[in-house]
């Protein structure tokens, strides 16, 4: 059911005492809850919202979050929160004591939907009860406990350069390392990925969750506990680990239970927060994005973590000292190498050509042009012929002038065949075996032709 249906199933099958109650809690005249299909409009206005949702403790509120991300939820959900007993009993053995508190605390408030669905006709009543919040109380939840400062605190980069650092021969950044950093084909890697902003993320965070063994639970509507601690911080308000205990153990609810204050500190160290001391106590936030100063902003004329080599068509790169963005940006216009411990960049006619307009016009593109005389020449070439000449890789030519065996080919190969000219077709590498078997089959000779 959407939370609307419940809302209204709730309404009408609500019994008077429960009515009766949430009308006391939230201050509904009898007049507003004489008809039950009227009550439903009267339910979700904002009327004793906020009085109720102030009396709420920390560990329910947060509940009432994590509530609204996930949707409709049965009783178990609310075992994160009071708890069940007689976990090897029956289904009502067990939660329904949590039963009770919900309805006590949260239901008869006003604050949470209670409706019964229909399933199966083995289930016990406690196993149909479904519950929601409505959108319309979210705004009046309170908000995490939170610090206000505009001190940008620190954000450690430590683990971030021992990781590029690998590039040219480091030591690992972090033991057992599911994402090693490398070199193919003159572009960088994380393992199987391309590097990019995105992709060295994802690196932190996994590098995050197996620093602490801290991996999702398989419980509904639960999250690890860094996924937990990423969601709850923001990058503005400062929170300690006290602040977000209580929360990351709600929404991490069914895991192993770590130090929260140590789950804060591995980020931290990660990268992927920023930390103040406030009144001598660790407060975190989300760190900043990777982003150059400013996006449309001319470069220096000299970059300190660049500098020209004894090649004109190359330039060496400071993997201690280049912001990630213009690394990311570097994989993906030039031709990246390592030669005696340095990563050099040279310019990349294929890069460029498959690069769109904002990578290929960006200020580090331009810089590239004005101190490499060879990248500003492949540049230029490149923009010549934009829109003109399409450069390919693994593609295969082949000359057909049967008309009937190049409808077969077209017919076998779909949307993989593309028709050059009456004479002409072309295809990717992987589809060779599936061309030369129809070509078998039909009796037609192969003849190849090496460049």
């Amino acid at each position: 059911m959407s939370t609307l249906q419940l809302l209204h199933t709730m309404c009408a099958e609500l019994p008077d005492a429960d009515l009766n109650a949430i009308r006391k809690a939230r201050g509904f005249s009898a007049k507003e809850t004489a008809s039950r299909s009227s009550f439903a409009s009267f339910y979700i206005t904002s009327v004793g919202l906020a009085d109720n949702m102030a009396a709420l403790s920390p560990e329910e509120a947060i509940t009432l979050h994590l509530l609204h991300e996930t949707g409709e939820v049965d009783i178990s959900f609310f075992e994160r929160l009071y708890g069940a007993r007689n976990t090897h009993g029956t289904y009502t053995q067990r939660y329904k004591t949590t039963f009770d508190e919900v309805k006590k605390n949260l239901v008869r408030r006003g604050l949470v939907i209670m409706a019964e669905v229909k399933m199966r006709a083995d289930t016990v009543q406690l196993e149909r009860w479904r519950y929601a919040i409505p959108p319309e109380f979210i705004p009046h939840l309170p908000p995490l406990p939170a610090v206000q400062n505009s001190d940008p605190g620190h954000k450690n980069e430590t683990t971030i350069r021992r990781k590029l650092l690998e590039l040219v021969g480091g030591s690992p950044a972090i033991p057992n390392d599911p994402l090693p950093i490398h070199i193919k084909h003159g572009s960088i890697y994380l393992k199987d990925f391309p590097f990019s902003l995105a992709s060295f993320s994802l690196w932190q965070v996994d590098a995050w969750q197996r620093a602490l063994s801290a991996f999702k639970p398989n419980i509904p509507a639960s999250l690890s506990p860094t996924e937990a601690a990423l969601k709850l911080l923001d990058d503005k308000a400062w929170r300690s680990h006290k602040d977000l205990g209580g929360a990351i153990f709600i929404y991490s609810f069914g895991g192993r239970e770590i130090s929260v204050e140590k789950l804060l500190r591995q980020g931290w160290e990660l990268g992927l927060l920023s930390r103040l001391e406030i009144d001598s106590v660790p407060h975190y936030r989300l760190a900043p994005a990777h982003l150059p100063a400013g996006l449309n902003a001319p470069y220096p004329p000299t970059l300190h973590w660049a500098d020209t080599t004894s090649s004109p068509s190359s330039v060496k790169i400071d993997l201690r000292l280049i912001p990630l963005h213009d690394l990311a940006i570097l994989n993906t216009l030039t031709h990246l190498t390592v030669e005696n411990g340095v990563l050099l960049a040279s310019p990349s006619l294929v890069k460029l050509g498959r690069a769109i307009p904002a990578q290929r016009n960006a200020p580090l593109s331009h810089w590239l042009a004005e101190n490499i005389p060879a990248f500003g020449k492949t540049l230029k070439t490149v923009n010549a012929k934009w829109g003109k000449t399409i450069l390919h890789e693994n593609l295969l030519f082949a000359r057909v002038r049967d008309l009937s065996l190049r409808v077969q080919l077209e017919r076998e190969l779909k949307e993989k065949l593309v028709v050059l000219s009456d004479h002409y077709i072309a295809f990717p590498q992987e589809s060779r075996s599936n061309v030369e078997k129809i070509l078998k089959k039909t009796g037609f000779v192969i003849k190849t032709v090496k460049a």
